[in-house]
């Protein structure tokens, strides 16, 4: 059999129910969805899990003739300036499919997933947005102008929905995209599954259940956390290949679901303040008045 490669794209947004999206498709029969956040094609960011094209094939390869739908889920490929006309070198005829929601709330979520992997140290949400601009000025003064990891701390950036399709749309048409507004997922989520059913061509395998993944969560244990990248480089200088799962057990069972605590008043205000004019943008994009939002 061919070599096959991905023919759709979930491309984000990161907070946007996307691991969820991601399970209930990977479940499917006919559909084949490789590991998800590899982010291989957004070239213009430097925390990429794979880098080298014969690895990203070989995510591929248990892709088969029953498999009608061949698919990558990885959110930052929507932030990205350069992966969707990448994807396209790749595959002219790809279809894309964007979940997007309400960018303060999103903001806020966004903000916990970085604390938690461990790449925002600043646990206050206030405190760190108003971080941005001297992080990004920080950037600016080293020469660094590529979107690197820190980028992904600029939570006013990453949570402009509205810019990041429009840019989409600038390079695919918009039949070949299909947007999926968090707020629909929450009310209906079967509705919202056959829908993207519909897009792939792949047909109805009557699903039913549709548990939500990769809710708000916290470390029991932070130190513990922090353990584990200087476990793996031991492993490495030690040339130990052997994988004795205490690693996987770590970051599997050192782990607990955690509510955020609501927005302050004050906070939330700001936020609709920076992202007026972006929801906006997404209104006229998609034709629906999202002006609660920012109630």
């Amino acid at each position: 059999m061919s070599e096959r490669k991905p023919d759709f794209f979930v491309l984000g947004a990161p907070k946007c129910a996307t691991t969820s999206l991601y399970e209930w498709l990977k479940s499917h029969p006919q559909i084949f969805v490789a590991k998800k956040e590899m982010h291989f094609f957004n070239t213009d960011h430097t925390d990429r899990e794979v880098t080298r094209l014969q690895d990203y094939r070989a995510l591929f390869a248990g892709a088969s003739e029953r498999h009608i739908a061949v698919g990558e889920v990885a959110v930052m490929y929507l932030y990205s300036e350069a992966a969707v006309a990448n994807i396209l070198r790749d595959n002219a005829e790809a279809v894309f499919i964007v979940m997007l929601r309400n960018p303060i709330d999103m903001a806020y979520s966004w903000h916990s997933q970085v604390c938690f992997t461990g790449r925002e140290r600043v646990k206050d949400f206030a405190k760190a947005w108003n971080l941005q601009a001297e992080r990004k000025a920080s950037r600016c003064a080293a020469g660094e102008t590529g979107r690197a990891d820190v980028n992904k701390l600029f939570y006013g950036e990453v949570c402009c929905l509205g810019a990041q399709l429009q840019r989409l749309y600038q390079q695919v048409a918009r039949e070949r995209v299909h947007v999926i507004v968090y707020d629909d997922l929450n009310a209906n989520p079967r509705a919202v599954y056959r829908a993207v059913l519909n897009f792939l061509g792949v047909p109805d395998d009557h699903k039913q259940t549709f548990e939500a993944h990769n809710r708000a969560k916290v470390h029991y244990a932070e130190w513990l956390y922090r353990l584990l990248p200087r476990m793996a480089r031991l492993k490495t200088r030690l040339r130990i290949r052997r994988n004795f799962g205490i690693q996987t057990w770590i970051a599997n069972n050192n782990r607990r679901e955690k509510p955020r605590p609501p927005l302050s008043p004050q906070m939330k205000r700001a936020l609709a303040r920076h992202f007026a004019e972006d929801i906006r943008l997404l209104e006229r994009l998609l034709g629906r008045d999202l002006t609660h939002w920012s109630a």
